[in-house]
């Protein structure tokens, strides 16, 4: 009688000691909680017109953390569907791997959410340039002046392909004889059409000799070049 009750004792407590060691170590085995997350890859860039697949990469407040590729319950978004779209079913419901579609060049925030924790990685869009090219190629104005000019890419001055406007992201610049030139500035006008880069004299500019325009794009080392003439004040 004295072994059965000692025995019961004995298993009752190696059970307490059990779950004291599971509360202690687990917290009563609780499920870990997602702590961060992270968007693979983590600065995205995908060429105009194609796709590319988007993880979140999940880590939890386990001690130590693990991490792993989160298969579901994400949600996707993007902050301009113009320039670097979220397609396919991960644009309305949560999921796991997106599908990042490039829709124009340029840049946009790309936020992935999974139990209330977010975080973002910045997408770029991007076109293959064989060639830059600007137009027109020989211009005159009178200082105080003003030429528009278009930076295009892959011979593709009528822009046949909208995309291959580069004049936001262009660099133009003017020299006279290899010096740059501080009486014409060019700046981007995005409500010119097409958008274009034009360039103005200061009343102050020297005639009549003429200037050198010279286009560049970030990137490349693709230049293109026209003659600006000042034809008097």
């Amino acid at each position: 009688m004295l072994t059965g009750r000692k025995l019961a004792l004995t298993l009752a407590f190696t059970l307490l000691v059990a779950v004291a060691f599971g509360v202690s170590c687990r917290g009563f085995f609780v499920n870990p909680t997602l702590a961060s997350i992270t968007i693979q890859p983590t600065a995205p860039s995908v060429q105009l017109g194609d796709s590319v697949t988007l993880q979140a990469y999940g880590v939890d407040n386990e001690n130590p953390p693990v991490g792993s590729y989160l298969r579901n319950g994400v949600s996707w978004s993007t902050s301009n569907a113009a320039v670097a779209a979220i397609t396919g079913t991960c644009a309305t419901q949560t999921c796991g791997s997106a599908t990042l579609t490039g829709v124009a060049t340029g840049t946009a925030t790309i936020t992935a959410s999974s139990e209330s924790v977010t975080n973002t990685a910045t997408a770029t869009v991007y076109i293959t340039i064989s060639a830059i090219g600007i137009s027109p190629t020989s211009a005159s104005i009178s200082a105080s002046g003003n030429q528009p000019f278009l930076v295009y890419a892959n011979n593709d001055p009528s822009l046949t392909n909208p995309s291959d406007n580069l004049s936001s992201g262009a660099t133009v610049t003017v020299t006279q004889n290899g010096q740059a030139v501080t009486t014409i500035t060019c700046t981007y006008v995005s409500s010119d059409t097409p958008p274009d880069q034009v360039c103005t004299a200061a009343a102050a500019t020297a005639s009549p000799p003429s200037y050198t325009v010279t286009a560049t794009y970030p990137g490349t080392t693709l230049t293109a070049t026209a003659t600006l003439n000042i034809t008097g004040p």
